[in-house]
């Protein structure tokens, strides 16, 4: 592969209106390269040059074309640098062929022409990818991360059709075509052997059995956080295989019983609480996911996103980290930082997928534009931001915190619904609150047989269906734990039902003492 020619873009026209990706490969020289590849003229014997098809593997084999340059080092960012005073120097030439360089990159990879970048983002520099050299890590791959968050779903979309018009006799041209386009999965391909391996890991058990399995697993989340805490303190990268690994497991338990996992996500300690906010958020994520009906890599990215988005608080000081009072505005101030904090943590480490930053920049953004750190809108915000902002919220109020106790389980399902539309968006707020239902797990109730208890388990309709008996409201004492079911069959079923809300405080009653 011969090298790439920066001085291409010096003094280039970039500034055009609209995506033309044969427009910005003339600019780049390297358009027959592209054009001629394997790839794209399997593409454009099959579907016609003109098939947005065509554009992504253009896209693709452009920034293979480019990767030596890609991962070379960058003259240090300018802030005071302008390409409307006259170039005398080399230095300045070279740096001028960098920045519209790199900012055709951005082009390629978001699929925007660079005037519509600038109008969505007027503050749009390449400081961030200047450095990336020196801190080790690949523009390339970077950029490639970039396109293919961009396309994924066009490019599985588009396999699965050509997959399936291989069935009715094309298989040679459909098969050639499919494999032209790549696709970089969150998770490695599995053989047969690990599917099934996988799919025995995923047999439904009961409550009782996965609670176990359940408590086993935040103790070793405990543990791998504090490990990875240690080491962004020390300079050191996250460890995001380790990390990935534990979100297949608290999928793979979500999925066995979700009501385990959501139980156990009850159990607060405020002394470590940002921990065990990270995996109760990791867990609302997993279900949220799920009940977006999201593939099992999107399930699988959102639940990362949440154990990490709160990674930067770790940085603040611990005396704010467990003070009881409320802060002070100069606290609150500092308290803000954490978003900074955390995006400091992920960019040293390699593979974070977008869904990841979004969701970290964004969760503390508000619909009605009142949240922070920009103070977006609506629109403006992420949707992966949208949906940390509720799973952060929501973990929140139901939390036993330094500074607060937990609001519960239904309180809190009223607060967030009061919010809908203001400061949590109001389509996916509702399929949130429909998923974990208007009494959710943990939820303390009263029954009609005068005893007090704690919700378990929803049924299909998302109403309580096994409850866990502790409390005597006739006795007005402790009872030993017993279950009972409220949605039996019509020819089995209970007269017990639940008659209200109860405040497990004042009855000296905590749900994390009778979960297991």
């Amino acid at each position: 592969m011969s090298a790439f020619k920066m001085e291409s873009c010096f003094g280039a026209d970039i500034n055009v209106g609209y995506f033309d990706m044969e427009e910005i490969l003339g600019i780049l020289e390297i358009k027959e390269k592209v054009l001629g590849s394997k790839r794209v003229q399997s593409l454009i014997r099959t579907h016609g040059r003109k098939d947005r098809i065509v554009g992504v593997a253009m896209r693709q084999v452009a920034f293979d074309e480019l990767r030596l340059t890609l991962d070379s080092e960058f003259l240090p960012y300018d802030p005071y640098f302008s390409d409307d005073k006259l170039l005398n120097s080399r230095r300045e030439r070279l740096y001028d062929a960098q920045e519209r360089f790199l900012t055709l990159c951005i082009s390629i990879a978001s699929g925007r022409s660079v005037r519509s970048l600038k109008k969505l983002n007027p503050d749009l520099n390449t400081k961030e990818l200047r450095s990336k050299h020196g801190r080790s890590q690949s523009l390339f791959r970077y950029f490639r991360q970039e396109l293919n968050e961009q396309t994924r779903e066009y490019i599985l979309s588009y396999k699965a059709r050509m997959d399936k018009s291989g069935e009715s006799g094309n298989e040679a041209e459909t098969s050639s075509s499919s494999s032209a386009i790549e696709v970089e999965q969150h998770t490695p391909k599995l053989t047969a052997v690990q599917k099934a391996s996988n799919a025995s890991k995923c047999i439904p058990t009961s409550f009782d059995v996965e609670t176990a399995t359940a408590l086993k697993l935040f103790q070793d989340g405990y543990s791998l956080l504090s490990t990875q805490v240690e080491r962004f303190k020390r300079g050191e990268q996250l460890e995001m295989l380790e990390l990935v690994k534990f979100c297949r497991r608290l999928i793979e338990s979500h999925t066995r019983n979700n009501f385990s996992l959501m139980a156990i996500r009850h159990i607060k300690d405020s002394s470590i609480y940002l921990e065990q906010h990270a995996m109760g958020m990791a867990v609302l994520g997993i279900h949220f996911a799920k009940a977006m009906k999201l593939s099992g890599a999107y399930v699988e990215t959102i639940s990362l996103g949440a154990l990490l988005f709160d990674l930067g608080r770790f940085r603040l000081p611990m005396a704010m980290v467990t003070k009881t009072t409320k802060m002070t505005s100069g606290e609150f101030d500092l308290f803000r930082k954490h978003i900074q904090f955390g995006e400091q943590i992920l960019h040293k480490c390699e593979g974070v997928p977008k869904a990841v930053y979004q969701m970290l920049s964004d969760h503390h953004e508000k619909i009605d534009g009142s949240g922070y750190p920009v103070g977006k809108q609506d629109q403006e915000i992420s949707v992966y931001g949208k949906i940390a902002a509720i799973i952060d919220a929501y973990d929140a109020m139901t939390s036993e915190q330094p500074h607060k106790p937990s609001m519960g389980p239904i309180k809190a399902y009223q607060q967030m619904q009061k919010e809908s539309g203001l400061a949590f968006d109001k389509q996916l707020l509702d399929v949130f609150l429909k998923s974990i239902g208007s009494t959710p797990v943990g939820s303390c109730v009263s029954l009609s047989n005068g005893r007090v208890g704690f919700v378990l388990t929803l049924n299909k309709s998302f109403q309580p269906s096994l409850v866990r008996q502790v409390y005597s409201t006739k006795n007005k004492a402790f009872i030993e734990s017993s279950d009972i079911e409220l949605n039996k069959s019509a020819n089995l079923r209970t007269d017990v039902v639940i008659d209200g809300e109860v405040d497990p405080q004042s009855l000296g009653l905590q749900f994390i003492n009778h979960i297991s």
